[in-house]
């Protein structure tokens, strides 16, 4: 979670930056990108989330933007019940020393009436939601172990004529501040230096510590690289020549693909060597 998945991606970010604007027109900006992909066979649902960190002057600390996606990957319509203003339920929090602090919606959130309705998703038909969670309200000198994102949606299962059993599928997430790479899942340097005839050689070194990672790829332009991982270390190594199709190489899209099918994909930046 493969290339048109990615060039999705890349293309998603570039109009989750410019409407991360919406928040605040005080010149918000995005600062980094993480998505997870995750199936749930059995329950018949696939869970998308793309987490944009936006630099926010109006609150003068981080907005955390959260798109979700759920589909029914099923060939049966799915019934699921919501009580708020949102198919999924999202709930991000703060941790740090032990403790936990749940992060606010933005002042303008509309109020959600508390009815609880069901909804009906048909096969291959999608849940899509945005939404943005404030972090100024975090003590002043807090720095965060970590943030964790807990989706969940709740379905009826059994039959429409009978007493139908609801189930949580839920999916719990967590990422560094600043959207950074977790060193426990994997360490990446990557540097590029600039060649004749609008070329760059592409640099990346570093160690997948998980074992449960099962392929590592990197894309930059339109090349995808493969990092091959050895199989005892984690390490890789590689060194590509790849064509230009901007004006700059400042980032790529890493996309790290578990053995159970979760894939995460980080927005990461690529150093220049040639400075």
């Amino acid at each position: 979670m493969f290339r048109k998945i990615v060039h999705s991606l890349v293309c998603l970010l570039l109009v989750m930056t410019a409407g991360a604007v919406n928040v605040n027109a005080a010149e918000a900006k995005a600062t980094g990108m993480f998505f997870i992909e995750k199936l749930f066979k059995k329950e018949g649902l696939r869970f998308q989330v793309t987490v944009t960190e936006i630099d926010n002057p109006k609150y003068d600390s981080p907005v955390y933007h959260v798109n979700t996606i759920v589909t029914n990957i099923s060939r049966k319509p799915i019934t699921y019940t919501t009580g708020h203003c949102y198919g999924v339920t999202n709930r991000l929090e703060a941790h740090a020393s032990g403790d936990s602090w749940e992060l606010p919606y933005p002042e303008t959130e509309p109020a959600c009436p508390p009815v609880i309705q069901e909804k009906i998703l048909k096969p291959g038909r999608t849940i899509e939601q945005d939404e943005y969670f404030r972090t100024d309200e975090l003590p002043d000198d807090l720095t965060p172990d970590y943030f964790q994102l807990n989706s969940s949606v709740r379905i009826l299962v059994g039959l429409e004529d009978k007493e139908r059993k609801e189930e949580f599928v839920k999916m719990q997430t967590q990422f560094l501040a600043g959207l950074a790479l977790h060193p426990d899942e994997i360490e990446l340097q990557a540097e590029s230096s600039e060649l004749p005839k609008s070329y760059y050689e592409l640099k990346v070194t570093g160690k997948a510590s998980n074992n449960d990672i099962k392929r590592v790829t990197i894309q930059v332009f339109n090349t995808v690289i493969t990092l091959r991982l050895d199989s005892k270390s984690g390490e890789f190594s590689t060194k590509k020549k790849v064509k230009a199709k901007g004006p700059s190489l400042q980032s790529g899209v890493l996309e790290v693909t578990y053995k159970d099918g979760t894939k995460h994909i980080y927005n990461i930046p690529i150093g220049n060597s040639s400075n």
